[in-house]
């Protein structure tokens, strides 16, 4: 199971959303005022860049496959790896509910494309806000 962390407001702040850091596993389906839905898609043996999401959220896994998920933290503004840990895949059609997730990154290793679609609640408690 991945484990969540809160995301700093420094992180936030530094240009580190999903969309804009890591914007070829994450592609807006659709936006608006109150939420934002991302098809989250990562290839075969490929590291996403590391992001983070600032708002809690819906993941529904469309295909599913076992990754590394990689922690990291700001050290003099750059990000500094401080822990992995590889995770089965869930589910086909599984759905969780995520909170903010700090910076991280997600390496597929299997054979076929990592996709979610994640919902990210803008009015739930932004991280930067706690």
């Amino acid at each position: 199971m991945l484990i969540s962390t809160a995301t700093s407001a420094s992180a936030s702040a530094t240009g580190f959303d999903a969309v804009a850091a890591a914007p070829g596993s994450h592609r807006v389906l659709m936006e608006d005022d109150k939420i934002r839905v991302l098809r989250v898609e990562v290839a075969p043996g490929a590291t996403e860049p590391v992001h983070d999401h600032r708002w809690p959220s819906v993941m529904y896994f469309e295909q599913p496959q076992p990754i590394t998920y990689i922690e990291y933290k700001l050290v003099d503004g750059r990000p500094l790896e401080t822990q992995r840990f590889d995770a089965p895949a869930f589910n086909a059609t599984q759905t969780v509910r995520r909170e903010a997730e700090g910076l991280h990154a997600v390496m597929n290793r299997g054979t076929k494309p990592f996709v979610a679609v994640r919902i990210e609640f803008k009015e739930g408690n932004p991280s930067h806000t706690r």
